[in-house]
């Protein structure tokens, strides 16, 4: 560098340090001044990376949460019959339900039908399963389980017992806890019956013709005695049902088709000499 540059270079040093106050320099601004004049794209400190990279990772963990919560969190639907009316639905999988007075089933929309075909139920239902060998078909009460593939079935869950007729098909009946967990198959015309008190499988002899009267509306008794008319007639009416003279082993034969109970009643009274009468007190299960 000659000696004349050096001479300017040292004047403009000194004007620099003359005119400079601490603080009036704003490099930032300056650069993006430039920058945005000359059309420069500045670096971005490894910092804001950083923190770029950190929200980013959030994200993810959100999105990846909020997918597991929509997929895992169960989507119950409810169907309940008031007390007094039948409802028939179809589940997703065709599958038709008769559901009785005062009873509720309910499945996990997000799940029936992936790999299982699961229902929870309480009260009394009718199935009439659609067969499907991939994913088998299961009803669940707080003290049994029943597993089908297709088949037409009812089951009757009460407060501390539960009992299953099998109309056709096959099912495999589970029932007790912990380790005294049973199980029985069950085939067509079949009944078992299960009670908190007994803690016991038991297979039902007696053939129950009119355990779908509540669906049907039809009551059937043949060589009936006199306590299994009343106990049927009680369920199917919803309603107590004593005799005010002794029973003394009479037994019934006779069909009623959606008769009035008051008619019922009168037709038994008149044929068997006996006084069957409305129990208001009597509380029904």
């Amino acid at each position: 560098m000659s000696e004349k540059q050096d001479d300017k270079l040292e004047e403009r040093i000194r004007f620099v340090a003359k005119h400079y106050r601490e603080g009036s320099l704003n490099t930032k601004r300056a650069w993006d001044r430039l920058a945005q004049d000359k059309g420069i794209q500045r670096p971005e400190p490894w910092r804001r990376y950083l923190m770029m990279a950190a929200s980013f990772a959030v994200l993810l963990v959100s999105v990846a949460t909020f997918y597991y919560w929509k997929t895992h969190t169960p989507e119950w639907v409810t169907i309940a019959t008031p007390a007094g009316q039948l409802k028939e639905v179809y589940l997703p999988d065709s599958t038709l339900v008769s559901i009785s007075s005062g009873s509720r089933i309910r499945y996990n929309a997000r799940t029936f039908g992936k790999t299982r075909r699961e229902v929870e139920m309480n009260g009394k239902a009718f199935y009439r399963v659609m067969r499907d060998e991939a994913r088998p078909f299961s009803i669940r009460t707080k003290m049994a389980e029943v597993i089908v593939l297709g088949t037409s079935f009812q089951i009757n869950q009460q407060d501390a017992s539960i009992r299953v007729h099998v109309a056709t098909g096959k099912v495999n009946f589970i029932a007790g806890e912990g380790l005294k967990k049973e199980n029985i198959i069950l085939t067509a015309d079949m009944s078992a019956s299960y009670s908190m008190e007994t803690k016991e499988i038991k297979t039902l002899t007696e053939e129950d013709v009119n355990y779908l009267s509540w669906k049907t509306g039809l009551l059937q008794f043949k060589n009936a005695p006199l306590e299994k008319v009343i106990e049927d007639l009680s369920d199917y009416y919803q309603v107590g049902i004593r005799s005010r003279s002794m029973i003394r082993g009479e037994k019934l034969t006779a069909t009623f088709n959606r008769l009035p109970l008051e008619e019922v009643l009168l037709i038994i009274n008149q044929t068997l000499d006996v006084r069957l009468a409305v129990d208001k007190k009597q509380p029904i299960n």
